[in-house]
């Protein structure tokens, strides 16, 4: 309760102290001394508040790319320039840079209280770690070791989120989950089967399986299948020159 009082004291206030920065995006190579100018209602009563301009990209080309855009899905952004009001839970509101003012700002303070930030910061989450994962899987070249025991864990804990939908699970499982087991799979893969390669090939067989099984009709559940069929024609003919 002590600390509920003292968060609405530092809104009240118009401090944002409880994050240690603010952040404001932009797009690549625009002006930031002209974009500090904007921030001059916010500075008026937090002159030391820590804000960290982030340059947001029209086509991610790099892993840093992808990471300042997982950002701006996390705080919610949907034009720019803009400040993301940060406090301990998350982002308070995006407003926009260009129309910045004294009341715009006040007004968004009185959100901070909303029972439905909790949710809303959730499902933000969700989609900015989904979007991380998908663009791992394509920067990192070659995907292997740690980096790819991080996107395994990172699927497997996505498909568990409560904002995963039945169709969300079924993209990843089909286009995460199985790729990443038979990456690992190949990658053990030595010229003869193990039982510990089998096991993983048996792993990545049954993630394709399960995503298939979660809508077959679907365009994914379609292609889950023929993909399951490629494999069991694959396999049977392996067979042959056992």
């Amino acid at each position: 309760m002590i600390y509920r009082a003292f968060s609405l004291l530092l809104c009240t206030a118009g401090l944002l102290y409880a994050r240690p920065e603010q952040l404001v995006f932009h797009g690549t190579g625009a002006n930031t001394a002209r974009l500090e100018e904007k921030l001059a209602p916010f500075r008026e009563k937090n002159p030391e508040a820590n804000i960290r301009f982030i340059s947001l990209a029209t086509v991610c080309k790099s892993m840093q790319d992808a990471r300042h855009a997982a950002l701006a899905l996390q705080a919610g952004v949907q034009e720019i320039p803009c400040l993301a009001l940060q406090d301990e839970q998350g982002t308070i509101a995006c407003l926009p840079l260009l129309s910045l003012s004294t009341a715009n700002l006040e007004q968004a303070l009185q959100q901070a209280q909303q029972p439905e930030r909790p949710a809303l910061e959730r499902a933000r989450r969700y989609r900015a770690e989904r979007y991380l994962l998908f663009a791992r899987m394509a920067f990192a070249n070659p995907l292997e070791g740690t980096e790819l025991e991080q996107c395994l864990q990172s699927c497997k804990e996505l498909m568990q989120h409560p904002e995963a939908t039945p169709q969300e699970r079924q993209l990843l499982g089909f286009r995460c989950l199985y790729p990443l087991l038979l990456r690992q799979y190949t990658a053990g893969y030595q010229g003869a089967h193990t039982p510990s390669t089998e096991a993983k090939l048996l792993e990545a067989i049954a993630a394709l399986e399960a995503a298939r099984d979660i809508d077959p009709a679907s365009p994914i559940g379609r292609e889950a299948f023929a993909e399951r069929e490629r494999l069991r024609a694959a396999r049977r003919q392996a067979r042959r020159y056992e």
